[in-house]
């Protein structure tokens, strides 16, 4: 046990040697300083500091309608957009070289050498790549909550469900890069066929929302059954829901934090202007809303962490069998 942690605390700190871990704790310094850009007094809320204001009673400091919309904000824009893709890309890039360099000619043979089984040195190398993430994460949502205390003028604890649900958004993709590692033994090559996997996820989750969705209908659009879904359909909606939903992340954590809906957010950015919204529009923002409701966090996460399960096994294998 003691030689497994060595291992996973020798991992962290390769990957925190990295120039890259500065990098990307910097960023999210900055990310967190532009979110006090946005504020709540009793007149409403504001960007920029007070240059652009919204005159609405309704998000005042300290009611639950500012914390619902800053939250919205945070899941959507935050969580969705900078860690959702930027992040993951960063932390990939920092932490893809992690078992090419275990493998290679040299320090293979050192390692395992040691009076411990591959399997769970493999598993510890596993483990300290994520801690590089860990201790990422941890740092920026700590750092945002402390700005959103400030920004309505209370605790959003839900909020820190975003350490452990970007962790796992993130390791839906790793293990990819991982299993690509000990069959290439190519950091690149790795990293490549991780990043086209994670473009093949969004694309079936796309896919998955296009075919599985009647325009036709009477009413407008709405979520077919599987009963009702073409054979298309029926095949893309197996595939996406064995497959993992880095998507998803967004929407679980704004459900733990109460984060407004799509559409509610859009209408408070507008002020509530629905002339500025067509009849397709508001479909179509009805449609994403009734999306979201169907995502169950146990199935989502329990799917995703079955096929990760499933490739760290395979990696594992080749890992354990392979002669260096």
């Amino acid at each position: 046990m003691m030689q497994m942690w060595a291992i996973i605390v020798d991992s962290f700190r390769e990957a925190k040697a990295k120039k890259l871990f500065w990098a990307l704790l910097a960023i999210s310094t900055l990310v967190a300083a532009a979110m006090a850009c946005i504020g709540f007094d009793e007149n409403g809320w504001s960007f920029f500091f007070g240059a652009i204001k919204k005159a609405d009673p309704v998000f005042q400091s300290g009611t639950d309608a500012a914390a619902s919309l800053i939250g919205a904000i945070v899941s959507n824009v935050l969580v969705g957009t900078y860690i959702g893709w930027v992040g993951i890309v960063i932390c990939l890039i920092g932490t893809v070289g992690m078992f090419p360099s275990l493998i290679e000619s040299g320090a293979v043979d050192v390692v395992v050498s040691k009076p411990l089984p591959r399997s769970l040195l493999f598993f510890a190398r596993y483990i300290g790549s994520l801690a590089f993430v860990l201790v990422q994460s941890a740092y920026f949502v700590l750092l945002t909550l402390l700005v959103l205390r400030w920004q309505v003028d209370r605790w959003l604890w839900g909020y820190l469900w975003a350490i452990p649900l970007l962790v796992l958004s993130f390791s839906y993709i790793y293990c990819v890069c991982v299993l690509a590692a000990v069959w290439t033994r190519r950091t690149l090559a790795s990293l490549v066929y991780g990043l086209l996997f994670w473009v093949l996820v969004f694309g079936l989750a796309g896919l998955e929302g296009f075919v599985g969705t009647d325009s036709k209908a009477q009413g407008g659009d709405v979520v077919l059954d599987f009963a009702e879904r073409g054979s298309v359909g029926k095949v893309s909606y197996v595939i996406h829901q064995i497959s993992p939903k880095p998507g998803d992340i967004p929407v679980i954590l704004g459900r733990q934090i109460g984060a407004l809906s799509s559409k509610d957010m859009a209408m408070a950015i507008t002020a509530g202007d629905a002339d500025l919204f067509s009849s397709e529009d508001i479909q179509k923002l009805e449609l994403e809303q009734r999306r979201f409701d169907s995502i169950s966090p146990a199935k989502s996460i329990g799917s995703s962490l079955a096929f990760e399960a499933v490739v760290l096994l395979l990696a594992c294998v080749i890992f354990s069998r392979r002669d260096f």
